[in-house]
């Protein structure tokens, strides 16, 4: 029997329902016998803690049921979760959307939904905070990593509106398109990306790639930090 697992991503991840109890009934077990993984994103930034790991082993079938399966299965893969050598059925619940428009859900970052990732390199150049990485990888969805995630500004998700494959999710973004509730959102058009990034999309990367050297990242860090704990949202 698979085992069953309920994940909630963080505290402004608010179900409408008793995610237990629908769980239970799917996979016909006891409430019990449902495993509960909270708080995924901060557990996702820590894997070394076990918490995600006890979850998946010692066993290949699994129900997880979550708000956002699609946000769920990136934040797995980001802590190293093989979630496409597993046998993984993934239920969708319904959530609450007003909690992610009330507040910023933290820690907010990006995470990279591999399966549609093409290594472009767009949000790398893009993005003013170091958030991203590039690796010298054959696999193109790997050449692009989130290598600080916690550089990523708190509210900001401008890069997952450029990228041209709707690969990047944040999942505590109030919109569908990029908090992983849409399964397969739509590539961007160029004339999508014409809007954010104007007529000359490479001199625009190109300027960003400039600034970015000029931020002092620690006194950035330190401001984000203080913005946070005297904003209300900790």
């Amino acid at each position: 029997m698979p085992r069953a697992i309920l994940v909630t991503l963080g505290a402004r991840d608010r179900l409408l329902a008793d995610g237990v109890a629908m769980l239970a009934a799917h996979c016909n077990v006891s409430a019990a016998a449902v495993m509960r993984l909270d708080n995924l994103a901060e557990h996702a930034l820590h894997p070394d803690d076990g918490v995600i790991a006890a979850c998946f082993a010692d066993e290949t079938s699994f129900v997880v049921a979550a708000s956002r399966p699609r946000a769920v299965r990136a934040l797995l893969t980001f802590a190293g979760v093989a979630c496409d050598d597993l046998d993984i059925e993934w239920l969708a619940l319904p959530f609450d959307r007003e909690a992610l428009k009330r507040e910023y859900g933290v820690p907010w970052y990006p995470v990279i939904d591999r399966t549609r990732c093409s290594g472009c390199g767009t949000c790398h150049d893009y993005c003013l905070f170091s958030v991203y990485a590039r690796e010298p990888r054959a696999v193109a969805s790997e050449r692009v990593r989130v290598a600080a995630p916690l550089n990523c500004k708190t509210g900001c998700p401008a890069c997952a509106r450029i990228c041209p494959e709707a690969a990047l999710i944040f999942p505590f973004c109030a919109e569908a398109e990029l908090n992983g509730e849409i399964e397969t959102p739509q590539r961007r058009s160029s004339d999508a990306l014409a809007d954010v990034l104007g007529d000359d999309p490479m001199r625009v990367l190109a300027e960003r790639r400039a600034k970015r050297k000029l931020i002092d990242h620690e006194k950035f860090a330190q401001a984000e930090e203080d913005r946070i704990r005297y904003s209300g949202i900790l």
